[in-house]
């Protein structure tokens, strides 16, 4: 390759990168769904990948965990169900571009995918794997694919380029949106009614408002929570990508 041709190569690189940054930004933190569309398309069109089905979490494990975190607090199911609400948007945001993620790098390995098209051609004839829509994406008893899924998944968790590129995203997500609506929780809540034992109509103030300190704790709370979740939606988008580029040899 010439010295001129290399130049253009790299230039091309480097400017989808911006162009990638720039998109993701503008989708994660201003809720530009436009931008996730363009990304979509451009991916579709260099990679051939169609079909993202990101797999949402509920918040409802969360929400649990910050019930069990601060069972003492009054009104904490306040606090709970307002946190909630309050990060729900951010983080389907924060999942959807991970598991696009998971899944572009999933499909593209072609050694993975070879991999596990080996293994399904011990077990299913040509004919049924064209006549399959989803391969193992949902697999819980073949001990030979739950043994690869586990290997793969302990490959992705000790890649320490995906590790980085998944704290830079949940620091800038943290910085660029939770931080704020985190440390500024007790804005969002209300102070909660409670009826006395004693007489049905007559009630009193329940301070359901966090101290700095169990601001901070929370913050640390969701950041873990944040992490755990990412691999897991990595997981998920990675192993539904190579499970789909096996199948899209038998369209």
């Amino acid at each position: 390759m010439t010295l001129a041709r290399r130049k253009i190569k790299e230039d091309t690189i480097y400017a989808f990168k911006d162009i990638k940054k720039y998109l993701v930004e503008k989708f994660l933190f201003n809720n530009e769904t436009d931008c996730i569309n363009i990304l979509l398309n451009i991916y579709n069109i260099e990679e051939s990948i169609e079909n993202i089905f990101p797999k949402y979490v509920s918040l409802e494990g969360l929400r649990l965990d910050i019930i069990r975190l601060y069972k003492n607090k009054d009104g904490i199911e306040l606090i709970a169900r307002n946190l909630s609400r309050l990060i729900h948007d951010d983080i389907n945001r924060f999942e959807l571009y991970l598991y696009l993620e998971g899944y572009r790098t999933g499909f593209n390995n072609i050694k993975l995918v070879n991999r596990l098209e080996i293994i399904a051609l011990k077990y299913l004839s040509v004919d049924e794997l064209y006549s399959r829509k989803k391969l193992y994406n949902y697999e819980f008893k073949n001990k030979d694919i739950l043994l690869y899924k586990k290997q793969l998944f302990k490959d992705l968790r000790s890649n320490r380029l995906i590790k980085k590129n998944l704290v830079e995203i949940i620091n800038s997500l943290d910085k660029n949106l939770l931080k704020e609506k985190l440390f500024n929780i007790n804005s969002h809540l209300d102070l909660q009614l409670i009826f006395s034992e004693e007489a049905v109509s007559s009630y009193k103030e329940m301070n359901s408002y966090l101290s700095s300190r169990e601001i901070v704790n929370l913050h640390k709370k969701i950041m873990k929570f944040l992490y755990v979740d990412g691999y897991r939606i990595l997981n998920n988008g990675y192993w539904d990508g190579i499970n789909d580029k096996v199948m899209r040899r038998y369209k």
